[in-house]
């Protein structure tokens, strides 16, 4: 006689058992409940909403479950039993109302997309921001289109608005691009942006920056935000200063920059190139400070050509 079947359940086998039972609790609990209350009778006061609601790609999508068919408005806000017994806005859920917290989970309880996956760490939810926010679900909107996609956004990103019309933008305001072609509403990895880094993105459109070059400029393998300002600038080319004191947050001054404008000759600069020397007169600081760099240094994002100088070890980028 053995008694081997007649043991109880593995230890190996009641902790899979557990997970199911606590996993099924949360996958309930994240769904609104029910209470068999058909759509009718909502419409008997919100018919507007009702039927708009159903022309809407919400929905379509709900009148084609048969589970959900004459029930769609519950499955968001839950059981309505209590509102149409008393009345009162605050005894059924209304996702518009919540924070982000359970507004936008009761949303992803459906849209489990992987454009979401960064949604709870993302500004948005620190900022309290939920679906409804952005989204109006009753309506045949629910995603905001192109055109209305950047007064979305501005809506709260006033400064934005304002870079968007500095002398160098990007073209935003001319209905060429919009917030999403750069962004991603529901979180990024740096700055909501929709490639891997702010670098990797701005290179999707500007590949013939990227290189690898021979000669290369530091701040274009680190980050364009450096020396660039997406959003827009006084300054040309999108740059946060205008030549040469950009450069010189970084550069020291160098050759005829550092010419004092007093009468007179002046001796090369010595750490570089002590065999340049030249006249100095009373304009030689303003001709200094109004020459941009890029004027000598013209392949500032990297090139493969060593310059023709022997100050710098063929580096300095000047072409």
């Amino acid at each position: 006689m053995t008694i081997a079947n007649k043991a109880g359940p593995r230890f190996g086998t009641v902790i899979p058992i557990m997970f199911l039972i606590i996993m099924g609790g949360v996958l309930c609990g994240a769904i609104t409940s029910v209470g068999g209350v058909p759509d009718e009778t909502c419409a008997d006061c919100h018919d507007e909403l009702v039927a708009a609601f159903e022309q809407t790609t919400h929905g379509t999508y709900f009148g084609e479950m048969r589970r959900m068919e004459g029930q769609s408005c519950e499955s968001c806000h839950g059981s309505a039993i209590e509102h149409i017994e008393d009345g009162e806005p605050e005894s059924i859920i209304n996702p518009a109302r919540q924070d982000q917290f359970g507004g936008a989970q009761l949303c992803m309880t459906c849209h489990t997309d992987d454009k979401f996956d960064g949604w709870m760490f993302s500004e948005h939810a620190a900022a309290d921001v939920n679906c409804a926010s952005c989204h109006t679900v009753h309506t045949s909107d629910i995603t905001p289109a192109a055109a209305q996609c950047n007064e979305t956004c501005f809506g709260c990103h006033a400064d934005i608005r304002a870079a968007g019309y500095m002398p160098s933008h990007h073209p935003v305001a001319e209905g060429k691009m919009t917030c999403r072609d750069c962004h991603n509403p529901h979180g990024g990895s740096v700055a909501m942006t929709m490639g891997d880094s702010k670098r990797d993105l701005c290179l999707s459109c500007h590949a013939e920056i990227e290189g690898p070059h021979v000669y290369e400029h530091a701040p274009v393998n680190e980050d364009c935000g450096l020396c660039h300002d997406a959003h827009g600038t006084v300054a040309d080319k999108l740059l946060k200063q205008s030549e040469p004191a950009l450069c010189l947050n970084c550069h020291a001054m160098h050759f005829h920059a550092t010419v004092e404008s007093v009468p007179g000759s002046w001796e090369g600069y010595t750490t570089v190139a002590p065999e340049r020397a030249g006249e100095s007169h009373l304009d030689s600081w303003k001709e200094g400070m109004l020459t941009k760099c890029t004027q000598c240094h013209t392949a500032i994002h990297g090139s493969d050509l060593p310059s023709q100088t022997t100050s710098t070890g063929g580096n300095a980028l000047t072409r």
